[in-house]
């Protein structure tokens, strides 16, 4: 449907422009006229033109802002150790249970190595890091509390890139150099009453069925702002959580991209490499896996559309106002015109054209007022709420040069919609009968 609308609305545009040319060739003094008409009631313009510029800038702030909470709701999502590529042992995907240590990476060292040797892949990637997922309990035995964890094994120098938008919160991230430290989200910290320096123990089950524990100093206390994550994430450094479970393997290997719109041709890249080498594995981008994501964007894109529909139906109806006024207004005028042997696609063709040109005055207005008012929002952004299932706000901004859709739709609104709504002016006056219009009062 967007994709018929949009293809209407380019066609609508084109044959708007072919009509301002095609004057501006063969009678440039009617656009002069056309002008000079539609400001003869300066008050009632400068009231469409109001409503038109009014609907468009709200257009273009409101999907300005969409815009940019997709841009940062993507990038938290990839940064929340998701990255832009994974690549898991076959099976893994369909087994149902994401950390389930039956389907796991062997040879880990050499599938990075391959990786990296190829070029294409090296000048894209950031970082490739393999990480390891478990589960067990974390207790407290000192305070007699205990809870679930959902625990991942990461290299401690691609933390900082994968965790990139967690907040320290206590403490600080994982070291290197001390393996048996470990990090906790804010919730399993609260519900340990556990903070920096404070020892926990770990019990987790490894993949031959039997019991590991361990004793871990918490190092820090991280805040991703996801509540369903941080009430349960702990983060081991991936040497420790591989000694912990008695394994050398990893469940997934993540690819941190240079640039987001990489990932389509990185991972066709990725997926050559494990064909030729003929690896068990299966390799999946971000968005496959970003469940939340598509429902936010579905979600606004629904609410943005309807808000776009509503702007579109209020400008059809004052620019068809306005224009269904003068033709009213200047119905002896026509009717002069007409005597004079005007033809009635001519008439028809200059009510059509006052249309396109306050279509084209409010594109303008809009994108104009629209840039200036983004500017002066995002000078310190819009403080907002926590989203749904978010435990921390966020500052909002108007982002506008990213997308060239949001300049080709703010155009586009005022323009169609002008276009539409002067077709029935357009035929009313250009069907005039001569006799009966000058008889008009």
């Amino acid at each position: 449907m967007s994709h018929f609308l949009f293809i209407v609305s380019n066609i609508l545009i084109v044959y708007s422009l072919c009509v301002v040319l095609y004057t501006l060739v063969s009678k440039p003094t009617d656009i002069r006229y056309t002008i000079l008409n539609l400001f003869r009631h300066r008050r009632r313009s400068v009231i469409t033109l109001l409503a038109i510029t009014l609907g468009g800038v709200a257009v273009f702030i409101f999907g300005g802002f969409v815009d940019y909470s997709f841009y940062a709701l993507r990038e938290q999502t990839i940064r929340t150790n998701l990255g832009h590529i994974q690549i898991y042992q076959q099976g893994y995907m369909s087994n149902g249970n994401s950390r389930s240590l039956q389907y796991t990476i062997k040879d880990y060292d050499k599938v990075k190595a391959v990786l990296l040797a190829d070029p294409t892949i090296a000048a894209q990637t950031k970082t490739i890091t393999g990480q390891l997922e478990f589960s067990g309990i974390i207790s407290q035995y000192d305070k007699g509390v205990s809870t679930f964890f959902s625990g991942v094994g990461i290299e401690p120098e691609t933390s900082l890139l994968l965790g990139a938008l967690d907040t320290i919160i206590s403490g600080s991230d994982l070291s290197a150099v001390k393996p048996l430290d470990i990090t906790l989200g804010s919730g399993v910290s609260s519900m340990l009453s556990a903070g920096y320096d404070s020892w926990t123990d770990l019990l987790v089950v490894n993949p031959e069925g039997g019991q590991n524990a361990m004793s871990a100093k918490v190092r820090g206390v991280f805040r991703s702002g996801i509540k369903e994550y941080d009430d349960t994430a702990v983060k081991i450094p991936l040497t420790t959580a591989q000694h912990l479970l008695q394994t050398e393997d990893v469940s997934k290997i993540i690819l941190l991209l240079q640039d987001t719109s990489q990932t389509q041709a990185v991972m066709a890249r990725v997926k050559e490499i494990v064909a030729q080498h003929h690896l068990p594995l299966e390799v999946h981008a971000w968005d496959e896996l970003a469940i939340f994501y598509h429902q936010v964007v579905n979600l606004f894109e629904g609410i943005f559309f309807f808000i776009k529909a509503i702007v579109s139906i209020i400008v059809v109806f004052m620019i068809g106002n306005t224009l269904m006024m003068n033709v009213i207004e200047r119905t002896r005028e026509i009717a002069t015109l007409r005597a004079l042997g005007l033809s009635k696609s001519y008439i028809g063709r200059l009510f059509i054209l006052e249309g396109i040109i306050i279509g084209l005055i409010g594109a303008l207005l809009s994108v104009g007022f629209g840039l200036l008012i983004a500017a002066l929002i995002n000078i310190n952004g819009v403080p907002m709420p926590p989203s749904p299932g978010y435990t921390k706000g966020y500052l909002a901004f108007v982002m506008w040069d990213q997308d060239i859709h949001l300049f080709w739709f703010s155009c586009a609104l005022p323009l169609v919609t002008a276009l539409i709504a002067s077709i029935i002016p357009s035929r009313r006056a250009a069907n005039l009968v001569i006799a009966e219009a000058f008889r008009f009062v």
